[in-house]
C-alpha cells in the first residue's frame, strides 16, 4: 500500500509537470500565431525553436529553417535577427554533428555582433564555439573561447552566462582526466545556478557530476543523480538530456559488470539518438555497445557495433573535418583582418582629406586674419596719428595760453611785491607821521593821505586775488595727473608743484604762499623724495612734462 501511494503521488506529479510544460509550449505557439509582423514572427520562432531543441529536434529544425527563410525573403528584417537565427542554427547543426556547418553559422553571427559591439551576444557565440571545439577534442581552443565568454559575462554581471562557461570548462577538465579541477568548476557552476533558481541547468550539472562520480568510483552517488535526471528529463520531454543520462547509467553498470543491464540503457540511448539525429551521442553509444558485446564474448556483434561507431566517429572527428573547421576559422580571421585594414585605410584616406581641408581652412583663415590685422593696424595707426596731431595742437594752444598766463602771473607777482613794499612803507610812514602830529587839523590831513594810500593798496590786492584763478586755469587737469602718478603727494605738495609749473622762482613761490624761502626749499626736497627722483633729474622738468 505504501509503494502504491508513492507511485500514485509520483504519477500525479508527472502529470502536473507535464501540464506545466504543455502550458509553456502552448504559450510559445500562441505567441507565434499572434505575431503581427515578420520581425515579431521571427522572435517567436526563435523562442519556440530554442525550446524545441531540447524537446523535439526535428520540429526545432523545421522552425529554425522557417525563421531563416523569413530573414532571407524580407529585406526589412534587421540584421540582428539574421545573426540570432544563425546562432540557433549553429546549435542545431552542432548537435547533429555537422560541425563545419555549425562553425560557419557561428562565425557569420560573430561578424555582425562584433561590428555592432553587442557584448552579450558576442559572449554567447564564443561559448558555442568553445563547446564546438570541445566536441572536436581541441581542448586548447575550447578553453580560450570559454574563458573569453566568461570574462564578458563577468563584466556584464550575467550569472547564467558565467555558470554556463564554468560548466563547460569543468567538462573539458574531465575529458583531460583532471578530476579535481573538473569537480571544482562543476560545483562552482551549480552554486551559481542555485543562486538564480535555474533548475534546468542544475539538472545539467548533475549529469556532468554523475559522469565524474563514475570515474572517481562514487557509483551510488552517480546512479542516484542519473535516475533523478531521467525522471526530470521525461517530465520536461528533454530528449538530449535523456540520452546523456542513459549513457551515464550504462557506464555505471558496465563498471559493475552488469553488462546486459548496461546494454538496455545503451539501446535506449541509440533509439532516441537515431530518432532525433544526435550523431555525437550515436558515436558514443555504439562505442559503449561494442565494448559490452565484447565483454559478453559476442565478438561479431562487437565488431558490427564498432564499425557503426567508426562510421559516426569518423564523420565527426576525422582530420578533414578538423581541417575544415580550422580553415573556416582562419578564413573568418583573415576576412576580419582584411576588413579592419580596409577600414583603417579608408579612415586614413579620410583623415588625409580632413587634414588637407583643415590646412586650406587654416591658410585662408590666416590670410583673412592677416588682412584684418593689417587693416586694423592701419586704422589704429591713423587714429593714433590723428590723436597725436590733435594733442600736439592742444599742447601748442595750451603752451601759448601758459605763456600768456605766465606773463600775467609775473606781473601780478610784481604787483604783489610792490604791495608788500607799499604796506611796509605805509606802516613806517604811519608811525612817523602820527608821532609828530600836534593839532587836529594836521591829524585830519595825515589821515586823508593814509586813506588814499590804502585805497590804492586795496586795488592792488584785488589784482593779486585773481592769481589763484589763473593758476587753476593754467594747471587744469594737472592736479589729477599728479594724484595718479604720485599718490604720496599731499595737497600742499601739489599746490607748490602747480606754482613751479608756472616757472615761478622759489622767492616768488614763498611770496605767494606767504612762507619763507627755506620752507619752500624744504618742500621741494620733500617732493623730490616722494617722486623717487635720482640725482641729476630736475624736478621742474618732470613737472613740466606731465
Amino acid at each position: 500500500m505504501k509503494y502504491q501511494l508513492f507511485f500514485l503521488c509520483f504519477l500525479i506529479s508527472i502529470i502536473c509537470f507535464s501540464q506545466e510544460t504543455n502550458k509553456e509550449l502552448i504559450q510559445l505557439e500562441e505567441n507565434l500565431n499572434n505575431a503581427a509582423t515578420n520581425t515579431e514572427k521571427i522572435q517567436a520562432l526563435l523562442n519556440l525553436g530554442e525550446y524545441e531543441l531540447d524537446h523535439n529536434f526535428g520540429k526545432a529544425e523545421f522552425i529554425l529553417q522557417e525563421a531563416f527563410q523569413l530573414t532571407q525573403n524580407d529585406q526589412n528584417i534587421a540584421p540582428k535577427y539574421t545573426a540570432l537565427v544563425a546562432v540557433q542554427l549553429g546549435v542545431l547543426h552542432r548537435r547533429k554533428g555537422q560541425h563545419a556547418i555549425a562553425i560557419k553559422q557561428y562565425l557569420q553571427a560573430l561578424a555582425y555582433f562584433e561590428q555592432v559591439k553587442d557584448s552579450a551576444n558576442i559572449a554567447d557565440v564564443y561559448h558555442n564555439i568553445g563547446v564546438l571545439h570541445k566536441f572536436q577534442r581541441d581542448y586548447k581552443a575550447s578553453f580560450e573561447y570559454l574563458e573569453k565568454a566568461k570574462k564578458i559575462h563577468v563584466k556584464l554581471s550575467n550569472t547564467q552566462g558565467v555558470a554556463n562557461a564554468m560548466l563547460m570548462i569543468g567538462s573539458n577538465y574531465k575529458a583531460l582526466k583532471k578530476s579535481d579541477s573538473s569537480k571544482l568548476f562543476y560545483t562552482s557552476a551549480k552554486k551559481l545556478y542555485l543562486a538564480i533558481n535555474d533548475h534546468k541547468s542544475i539538472e545539467k550539472v548533475n549529469n556532468y557530476l554523475a559522469s565524474l562520480y563514475i570515474k572517481t568510483g562514487k557509483d551510488s552517488l552517480a546512479l542516484h543523480l542519473n535516475h533523478e535526471n531521467i525522471a526530470r528529463s521525461k517530465k520536461n520531454n528533454e530528449k538530449l538530456s535523456l540520452v546523456t543520462n542513459y549513457l551515464s547509467i550504462s557506464n555505471i553498470y558496465y563498471k559493475q559488470k552488469e553488462y546486459r543491464i548496461a546494454g538496455k540503457y545503451v539501446d535506449s540511448a541509440i533509439r532516441l539518438s537515431k530518432k532525433e539525429g544526435f550523431r555525437q551521442k550515436l558515436a558514443s553509444a555504439y562505442s559503449k555497445k561494442s565494448r559490452l558485446w565484447y565483454r559478453l564474448e559476442n565478438y561479431k556483434s562487437a565488431y558490427l557495433s564498432h564499425r557503426k561507431y567508426k562510421k559516426y566517429a569518423d564523420s565527426l572527428f576525422n582530420i578533414e573535418n578538423t581541417k575544415k573547421l580550422q580553415e573556416l576559422e582562419l578564413q573568418y580571421q583573415f576576412e576580419k583582418e582584411r576588413q579592419e585594414i580596409s577600414q583603417k585605410t579608408a579612415a586614413e584616406a579620410t583623415q588625409k582629406w580632413l587634414y588637407f581641408i583643415l590646412f586650406l581652412l587654416t591658410l585662408v583663415s590666416a590670410i583673412l586674419a592677416s588682412i584684418l590685422v593689417r587693416r586694423n593696424f592701419k586704422n589704429r595707426a591713423k587714429i593714433a596719428n590723428d590723436k597725436l596731431v590733435s594733442e600736439q595742437a592742444q599742447k601748442l594752444a595750451l603752451n601759448e595760453k601758459v605763456k600768456v598766463n605766465e606773463e600775467e602771473t609775473k606781473r601780478l607777482i610784481a604787483d604783489n611785491s610792490m604791495r608788500l613794499e607799499f604796506k611796509q612803507e605805509l606802516l613806517d610812514q604811519l608811525k612817523s607821521e602820527t608821532s609828530n602830529v600836534k593839532s587836529l587839523e594836521e591829524m585830519k590831513q595825515t589821515m586823508n593821505s593814509l586813506i588814499s594810500k590804502l585805497q590804492l593798496q586795496i586795488t592792488t590786492e584785488k589784482k593779486f586775488s585773481s592769481i589763484q584763478g589763473k593758476i587753476e586755469e593754467v594747471n587744469k587737469g594737472f592736479d589729477k595727473k599728479l594724484r595718479e602718478h604720485y599718490p604720496k603727494l599731499t595737497k600742499t605738495d601739489r599746490e607748490i608743484c602747480a606754482l613751479m609749473r608756472l616757472n615761478l622762482s622759489i622767492k616768488e613761490i614763498s611770496t605767494i604762499r606767504n612762507s619763507s624761502i627755506d620752507a619752500v626749499k624744504t618742500a621741494r626736497y620733500r617732493i623730490r623724495k616722494k617722486m623717487n627722483l635720482i640725482a641729476g633729474q630736475e624736478l621742474e622738468y618732470i613737472i613740466q612734462s606731465l
